[in-house]
């Protein structure tokens, strides 16, 4: 089946309900973002499908600041600096706790690199309109996560976070950590949307926090 209509099947009823955004237009976007993910890019890569879902939140919700935690590669953070390129505005923060990034390979060097422990980062005041997180997978880790972003992030947000489908435990609990987070935060959270595109194992999960 023709990528874009799996494109579509999973992501078009999220974009065009949340941002009013026409199948057109979702298309246009899917065609700009050229990046690629697994199997073209190496194992531990996000899947295409998801890195351009990442270009298509970006070019339609417009954040200000952007923090990505767990760039590995950085062929996620590719989707995410060309999304900002092409909205002409953004600035992008790009944490993991160690270096791995191949500079060679980015599409531009428009952010601000971070080396530390996540869970030490997210425990200050924060100021992001748009979280992207895919490091550590452990539901400890995870839900520390979530928990450190909404009690610190001073605005509201959005978050895109990865492996919502891939349970591993102890490795990879993303769905466990998501969901005892949504529940307990039910009434802050008006969006939370879990999606998976047939070509990937992973999927997804988008949502929207109110600090209000």
């Amino acid at each position: 089946m023709d990528s874009k209509v799996l494109f579509l099947e999973a992501y078009g009823d999220f974009f065009n309900k949340n941002f009013g955004a026409e199948f057109d237009e979702i298309l246009n976007l899917y065609d700009q973002s050229k990046y690629f993910g697994y199997p073209q890019e190496p194992s531990g890569s996000i899947f295409t499908s998801e890195g351009k879902s990442i270009y298509v939140l970006i070019r339609l919700l417009k954040p200000k600041r952007i923090l990505e935690v767990g760039n590995f590669l950085g062929r996620s953070s590719n989707f995410i600096l060309k999304a900002v390129e092409d909205n002409g505005f953004g600035e992008v923060v790009l944490l993991d706790i160690e270096e791995r990034l191949e500079y060679d390979k980015l599409h531009n060097k428009n952010f601000t690199r971070v080396l530390n422990d996540s869970l030490r980062y997210l425990d200050n005041p924060l100021s992001f309109d748009l979280f992207i997180v895919d490091g550590c997978h452990e539901y400890a880790h995870t839900k520390k996560e979530l928990n450190l972003i909404s009690k610190n992030n001073t605005i509201d947000f959005w978050i895109w976070s990865h492996d919502y489908f891939m349970i591993k435990p102890p490795q990879c609990e993303v769905q466990r950590s998501w969901n005892e987070f949504y529940a307990e935060n039910k009434q802050h959270i008006p969006v939370f949307q879990p999606m998976k595109e047939k070509t990937s194992d992973c999927g997804i999960a988008i949502a929207k926090y109110v600090k209000a």
